[in-house]
């Protein structure tokens, strides 16, 4: 393939224009490809059948969607009512309707209260059955109502409890909620906490109200403490789990106690007993049946035991959570082992705390301090950020391997709260998805569409670039940092992820005229490679075009879709093949320009991270990377192999390694080939 033509491929500016036009300007109002197979879509209600189940025909932005008694409906954002936000999966009908296998909440209406989620301590309760009526929480008024779902599967509903409150926002402030769930950590301040120990002493009051003391710890236990007793009775020389909050005089204000073994002497088999190790030795044999040596205690291993997560890696340095019987020549009978981590050295560790130090790195690379302890993060830590953005100050919880210098290499940390105790708060919720492929997982810097209510007052296309901050008077931010806009709308953004936007459940805040209207989150990874397509649905002909190269070396492009009258709809175009020629597809995608470089050639990007069948045969990628001038949009060009198979309907497989070397797959485009 000569230099010249490969050049040539870049400079393909009407194939781009045309795509960047699809990007930035389009309503979602696509052609959708139809038959049997599967399809979703987000959208607002804009009517529904007055009919017991909603069983009947709804319009959901502007689509047909049937109901039947055997879909799925799920109300845990909001209840169903017109203009409330759903996600919708079916199978798509040939006259466009969808025939709805689930139907999903994902906002409340934007003209009956704004859909809220918030978090608190109860203040006050209402002395009623059911406690239905009003409560307090974080100083918000609360209507609790007889369709309430109050969830208290992490201790009971009192004052001074913290709740998770769902539901919709009333002009004066207040919420009519939908779902109180309780939380397992105290507002009483401290740090949480959580560990294993045994009874030393108790009060021998009712309900074991007072202080006890756990392995030489204070722990105070209150009416609202909730005490599982499923593998024994409390007493002196139990073995418990305990959460709580930890206190300044080191105490721990106790939220859940568990049992974990009855008293020691019992004689029949041993206490019940769990711990957190590295794997020492292995006996070798099938199963690893025999003698394992885990952080220094034997560990008993049978047929019978369960071993969850074998596939994380059985050998020398995994760290494992085992679970048995002690013995008494203080080995264990396990009964089960999880495996926590490969065979990468340190011990499984959770660790609840304030963040006090970050690194200046902008994906956050590099050695934070949580609660006075270095906690390392690397490219492939996730950090997840639904309830609040990484800023010093904000709550968190950390999962990782302690190492020997009591430092944590951090596989996945979760902010559980921004700073000053700040609530999550969700305006119409807004849910983003790839503007290619419809796909939640996205990268730094694809393009992506926002939808909801309420985002702006007009439409307004950017004409300019670099892309603006601002379209009228609408912005986005992720994570705290601008995002730059493509398109606006009253009930969609298209938006480009800022660049160095860390990996994991990211932050999305919608404002209009500097007030915030919507939140949600995006899941952001960093590789997520989505594929254009032509009549803008995420699969069928590709948005893109064919490079013949003729044996006398002339290039000829053509289009890889055309109309079809009879389907009225857009269908792969015929591919012809003829002897002595070279095919080549040019695909515009988004989510790729970070898969690694490894092969010291920049020329042809990052080619060399994907891989590519047609037709299940395996076909060469020559160029992988950013599509010059134009934001966001990325162009791989692949290679037609001789052996792919004649189908008029030829699944082009297009996968693309991560940093982590996963091969993560794109949407699935279909060709023509003769």
């Amino acid at each position: 393939m000569k230099t010249e033509t490969k050049r040539a491929w870049h400079r393909l500016h009407w194939v781009a224009v045309a795509v960047m036009l699809l990007v930035c300007c389009w309503p979602v109002t696509q052609t959708w490809a139809s038959g049997d197979s599967d399809f979703e879509f987000i959208g607002a209600i804009e009517t529904l059948p007055n009919a017991p189940g909603f069983v009947g025909d709804w319009k959901v932005k502007g689509r047909t969607v049937r109901v039947t008694a055997s879909t799925k409906l799920s109300q845990s954002n909001g209840q169903f009512a017109v203009g409330a936000i759903v996600k919708v999966e079916g199978v798509l009908q040939n006259d466009g309707a969808v025939s709805a296998k689930e139907i999903e909440t994902k906002g409340g209406p934007s003209n009956g209260g704004s859909s809220f989620k918030f978090y608190g301590n109860v203040e006050e309760l209402p002395n009623t059955a059911g406690r239905l009526g009003d409560w307090k929480v974080a100083g918000r008024t609360v209507h609790v109502t007889a369709t309430t779902y109050v969830k208290q599967e992490d201790g009971p509903v009192a004052i001074g409890v913290r709740v998770e409150v769902e539901g919709t926002q009333r002009a004066d402030g207040s919420v009519d909620a939908n779902k109180i769930e309780t939380e397992s950590e105290s507002g009483s301040g401290g740090s949480s906490f959580d560990f294993v120990g045994t009874i030393e002493t108790l009060p021998s009051t009712t309900g074991r109200i007072g202080q006890w003391s756990v392995s030489g710890r204070k722990v105070n236990v209150t009416a609202n403490t909730r005490i599982k007793q499923e593998r024994g009775q409390v007493a002196v020389g139990v073995v418990v789990e305990v959460k709580g909050t930890q206190q300044a005089d080191g105490s721990v204000n106790a939220t859940e106690i568990e049992t974990k073994s009855g008293a020691s002497g019992g004689g029949n088999g041993g206490s019940f007993a769990e711990f957190y190790g590295a794997i020492e030795s292995l006996p070798g044999t099938t199963g690893q049946v025999g003698v394992w040596t885990v952080s220094g205690r034997k560990v008993n291993v049978t047929a019978t035991t369960v071993i969850e997560h074998a596939e994380r890696g059985i050998a020398v340095g995994a760290s494992v959570e085992v679970k048995g019987a002690v013995q008494a020549d203080g080995s264990l009978n396990a009964t089960k082992i999880e495996i926590k981590r490969g065979p990468s050295g340190g011990t499984t560790s959770n660790l609840y705390g304030k963040i006090e130090v970050l690194p200046s790195a902008a994906n956050l690379v590099g050695d934070w301090k949580v609660a006075g302890r270095t906690v390392r993060v690397t490219a492939a830590t996730v950090i997840e950020r639904k309830y609040g953005t990484v800023v010093v100050g904000a709550f968190v919880e950390v999962y990782g391997a302690t190492q020997t210098d009591n430092s944590i290499n951090a596989t996945k940390i979760e902010v559980k709260q921004g700073p000053g105790a700040g609530a999550f708060l969700n305006f119409n919720p807004v849910a983003t998805v790839s503007a290619a492929s419809y796909l939640e997982e996205n990268s730094a810097e694809s393009i992506v569409s926002a939808f909801g209510n309420g985002f702006s007052a007009a439409t307004v296309v950017a004409t300019t670039q670099p892309l603006p901050f601002e379209l009228g008077t609408t912005s986005v931010t992720v994570d705290g940092k601008q995002a730059r806009l493509f398109f606006v709308s009253p009930g969609q953004i298209n938006y480009q992820i800022p660049a160095d936007t860390a990996a994991g459940l990211a932050n999305v805040v919608v404002s209009n005229n500097g007030q915030t209207v919507s939140q949600g989150t995006i899941q952001v990874a960093n590789v997520a490679l989505s594929l254009f397509t032509a009549d803008a649905s995420g699969r069928g002909a590709p948005a893109g075009l064919l490079l013949r190269v003729k044996a006398n070396g002339e290039q000829v492009y053509e289009s890889l879709a055309r109309f079809d009258a009879g389907q009225n709809r857009l269908v792969p175009a015929t591919i012809v093949r003829r002897v002595g020629e070279q095919l080549f597809l040019i695909l515009f995608g988004s989510g790729v320009r970070q898969a690694p470089e490894t092969d010291g050639n920049p020329g042809n990007g990052v080619a060399e991270s994907l891989s590519v069948t047609i037709g299940g045969v395996n076909a060469p990628v020559i160029y992988a990377g950013a599509a010059p001038g134009y934001v966001g949009l990325e162009q791989i060009n692949i290679q037609i192999p001789d052996a792919a198979p004649a189908n008029p309907n030829t699944s082009v497989v297009v996968k693309a390694k991560d940093v982590l070397n996963n091969l993560k797959q794109a949407n699935t485009i279909t060709i023509s080939l003769q």
